[in-house]
């Protein structure tokens, strides 16, 4: 607890003690010393402590233990950094603050340390090391920028306090000049309440100032309230406002004696204790004891229920304190007897950090074992660390031949998908897949890339056996390699940019790429899609007119579906229904426009619908040509089936003549 002995300084700067102090003396002086309706500095036993006081009472009971951050990666301490201090009250967060910078500047010293070991040991030399990743450069800056402002923020309030202490200044000698004065008294009495006002407003003062210049004031406000002495009436009112306000104070107080949160209620009440000495005046002689007697019982009883927490909280301290020594035993136990392979000490850490959780997740300890009881932790997890590292090191060569083992299979599943007969290992991929697992430890980021890999290997495997997936034979592979060099080819190809040539020319072209070779289902089809694309492009940056190479796509894609039946008749039939919608798309903006009452050039709403109607136009146009072109060709392909099915009919009737 604070020292209970300190006197209060400005109202504005200061609170009242805990509610802890007993309230004793009773409110007010006796008319003889003072009848001027200002009660005494003194006349309350209530005691007073500064604001920074009692912060620095709250800080010294934060357990000093409390280290939320020491479990934090380094780049999750920058982020916590940046968030507290950019909140918008970094300015009271400054313990923790600095415990980031703490924590950080301890785990980045061991990082680089141990990356210059290991740069040391691959064969670097120590000169040439250097380590600075992007997270140290953003935690310097952090840094930088929170010292900058907390220098401001300082200097800030330091201005506003002398600002401050210059306004209170004046309002003193405001007060000097309101005595004997020739003015009306009420108008003097405003002014004086005007005053106070201003006084009660500003903010706090230099702490060196502050309780002179409170002292000053109070002195002169017991001067001009001896002067307002002269005037009963008037202080009779002021007597009645006082009365009525203190009256709402405990009214107040008496409800809070009957809230659960006993801390809340301690700091309200401390709220309360001020409001009644700084903020209001006296009241009549025969109501000051009787009014201070009934707040001081019902702030004694928040005394009471205060003094029981914290004899309760004494209890709850020590009980924590035996959590965690049971705990910091289970971790010694751990650190005396540590794993000896790979899956235990998986276990076992696993069951270390739930400790760890554990054992932070409990409350204070007793301030005494604080600083203790958290050194012993630190070192025993320390310690564990230390081990583990030191374990996984020696497993090194052990992971190289694990890693060696995981390459080996994965080139074997390989060589298999490359193997004509690779239906027939079957078998053997299944005894790969548990000689993959039976393969020992491989640290984690290199595991899971070869794992990738190996799974994405094994699911080709077995997706070609669902899908009845068929390996293309010799002869198709050697017609699938001279077909993809054709296409090569055909990229750099010059085409003439007239009809007939071109139709001359690309009917060559084709002819030679049908007589590389046959190929057969997906194979095929992969094929005459490169082929299209290829030919397709080489049109575009062509020198032909813009219809022509219209009629040349048509020709070529014509050309690659008029041995296909059906895929012609699927194309037929996609046409039609793309035209069909485009027709319902220029309807639909034909609609529009005659909903519009101007129709000329300047109208750009209308001229933005004109203009898709006419595109979507010159669009119908095309697909019109195009269906037009592959009906031509399905008749005469109709055609051609109905002779060779007459020239059949014929030749069957003559055999049986």
């Amino acid at each position: 607890m604070a020292d209970t002995n300190k006197k209060a300084n400005d109202p504005q700067e200061e609170i009242k003690i805990e509610s802890s102090v007993a309230i004793n003396s009773s409110e007010g002086a006796t008319e003889n010393d003072k009848t001027s309706t200002e009660e005494p500095a003194d006349a309350h036993s209530e005691e007073e402590v500064s604001q920074e006081d009692i912060a620095q009472e709250e800080e010294e009971n934060v357990e000093e233990e409390a280290d939320p951050f020491g479990e934090l990666s380094l780049t999750e301490l920058v982020d916590q950094l940046q968030k507290r201090t950019n909140a918008q009250q970094w300015f009271t967060d400054g313990k923790n603050i600095q415990e980031i910078i703490h924590v950080f500047d301890q785990k980045f010293k061991s990082e680089l340390q141990e990356k210059k070991e290991a740069f040391i040991d691959e064969g670097g030399n120590e000169i040439d090391f250097y380590f600075k990743p992007k997270y140290k450069s953003d935690f310097d800056q952090n840094v930088r920028e929170y010292k900058k402002n907390k220098r401001a923020y300082y200097l800030e309030r330091e201005q506003a306090q002398k600002l401050n202490l210059d306004r209170k200044l004046e309002i003193i000698e405001s007060l000097k000049e309101l005595i004997n004065v020739d003015d009306n008294i009420n108008t003097v009495y405003k002014k004086f309440k005007n005053l106070q006002d201003s006084w009660h407003k500003s903010g706090s003062v230099p702490r060196a100032q502050s309780n002179n210049i409170w002292q000053t004031y109070k002195h002169h406000t017991e001067i001009f309230y001896d002067f307002l002495h002269l005037n009963r009436e008037l202080r009779d009112l002021d007597f009645k406002h006082n009365y009525e306000e203190k009256i709402k104070i405990i009214e107040q107080a008496e409800a809070l004696s009957n809230t659960a949160d006993v801390l809340k209620a301690s700091r309200d009440l401390n709220t309360l204790h001020r409001l009644w000495k700084n903020d209001l005046g006296p009241v009549a002689k025969e109501h000051r004891d009787e009014l201070w007697t009934r707040f001081q019982a019902a702030s004694q009883i928040i005394h009471a229920k205060r003094e029981e927490f914290d004899k309760e909280y004494d209890t709850i301290l020590e009980n924590n304190l035996n959590k965690k020594n049971i705990l910091l035993d289970k971790m010694e136990e751990i650190k005396n007897n540590p794993p000896q392979n790979h899956n235990d000490w998986r276990k076992t850490i696993d069951s270390f950090n739930k400790i760890r959780n554990e054992f932070q997740s409990i409350g204070q300890v007793t301030k005494k074992e604080s600083k203790n009881t958290w050194n012993r932790f630190r070192e025993v997890s320390r310690e564990i660390n230390r081990e583990k590292n030191q374990f996984y090191k020696s497993q090194k060569a052990e992971q190289k031949t694990n890693i060696g083992l995981k390459k080996a299979l994965i080139n074997e599943v390989k060589e298999i998908l490359e193997d004509d007969d690779w239906k027939n290992h079957s078998n053997r991929m299944k005894n790969i897949q548990k000689d993959w697992r039976a393969i020992g430890f491989v640290p984690r980021k290199l595991s899971n890339a070869l794992w990738e890999e190996f799974r994405s290997q094994c699911n080709l495997y077995f997706d070609r056996i669902k899908t009845g997936y068929q390996r293309i034979n010799k002869n198709e592979e050697d017609a699938h390699n001279k077909k993809e060099e054709f296409i090569e080819r055909i990229k750099t190809l010059q085409i003439p940019s007239e009809w007939d040539p071109f139709v001359e020319f690309f009917n060559y072209q084709w002819e030679q790429y049908n007589s590389l070779g046959e190929l057969t289902g997906r194979t095929h089809k992969k094929s005459i899609a490169a082929f299209n694309s290829a030919f397709s492009s080489v049109i575009d940056r062509s020198d032909m007119k813009k219809e022509v190479k219209t009629e040349a796509k048509n020709h070529l894609h014509f050309s690659l579906i008029k041995e296909d039946e059906n895929e012609l008749a699927r194309e037929i039939q996609n046409i039609k229904k793309g035209v069909g919608e485009l027709n319902a798309e220029a309807r639909q903006l034909e609609n529009n426009l005659d909903y519009f009452s101007n129709t000329s050039n300047n109208n750009p709403l209308f001229v933005d619908v004109t203009t898709k109607l006419n595109q979507l136009k010159e669009k119908i146009e095309i697909q019109k040509e195009k269906l037009i072109g592959l009906r031509k060709l399905k008749r005469a392909l109709d055609a051609k089936n109905t002779v060779e099915e007459n020239d059949s009919e014929e030749k069957g009737i003559t055999e049986e003549a």
